[in-house]
């Protein structure tokens, strides 16, 4: 009997230390709407409330406002909603109740692992970086993962929407699905959140691209969608913490 209830216990203790590895180990990406029926079909409505996507604590997300009128980014579960009628900037930090979101990837982490980026990289050479930073610190590059980036960067190419754009004939011509306001930045201090989608392109990235980032550049109070990234030496890359 006493070896049945042994046996019983450290079967007990084993899976709940299998558990919790797991979770220690999850990295989950929440995804809501999709990015390429959105262009087809012109689906534009909201698909998912804001305040209930979201999450409360150690939130991260990017997005568009449904309708297509501004972006949304999230760090540490703090919000800022750009809205294109107001130009790049004047982002606000309060969710309305009722605002929704067309397209939203969200993720949840707790812990961050920092690295350094001590080379100059173009966005190709960038996204080759993280992406093999990610397999060597433990994360499963088949699924997709948030990560940031904070530092300055040689160059940033942004944009924010701002409705839809009565032109827009279809995906693949000349005009975008949302007006844009665009700007180049140069030598600017900004933190980058984004997210690699692996196999899921398409849904909120663009099809046959793997990557969503977006751009907060506090001081200015101004978050936006990036086109494009060039980083100079000494950037930080945080990729979520996987306990072994």
């Amino acid at each position: 009997m006493k070896i049945l209830t042994c046996c019983y216990i450290a079967a007990v203790l084993f899976f709940i230390g299998a558990c919790a590895n797991i979770r220690a180990g999850k990295v989950t990406v929440q995804s809501y709407g999709h990015f390429k029926k959105m262009m087809h079909m012109k689906k534009t409505k909201g698909v998912v409330n804001l305040r209930k996507a979201i999450p409360s604590v150690n939130g991260y997300a990017v997005g568009a406002i449904q309708q297509g009128l501004g972006e949304i980014t999230v760090i540490d579960s703090k919000v800022w909603l750009d809205y294109g009628k107001d130009g790049l900037g004047n982002s606000s930090n309060n969710i309305p109740a009722d605002e929704q979101a067309v397209l939203l990837a969200t993720s949840q982490v707790e812990n961050w692992q920092t690295i350094k980026v001590n080379n100059t990289f173009s966005k190709k050479n960038l996204f080759g970086f993280i992406f093999k930073k990610a397999k060597q610190n433990g994360l499963d590059v088949n699924k997709p993962f948030s990560f940031l980036l904070e530092g300055n960067f040689a160059k940033l190419m942004l944009h924010v929407i701002n409705g839809q754009n009565p032109q827009f004939q279809g995906h693949g011509g000349k005009v975008t699905l949302f007006k844009q306001i665009k700007e180049e930045r140069n030598n600017q201090a900004a933190t980058v959140v984004g997210f690699y989608s692996a196999g899921n392109q398409g849904v909120y990235t663009h099809p046959g691209e793997s990557w969503h980032l977006h751009a907060v550049i506090r001081d200015e109070n101004i978050v936006a969608h990036v086109d494009d990234i060039s980083t100079l030496k000494n950037v930080i890359l945080k990729l979520p913490q996987i306990n072994n």
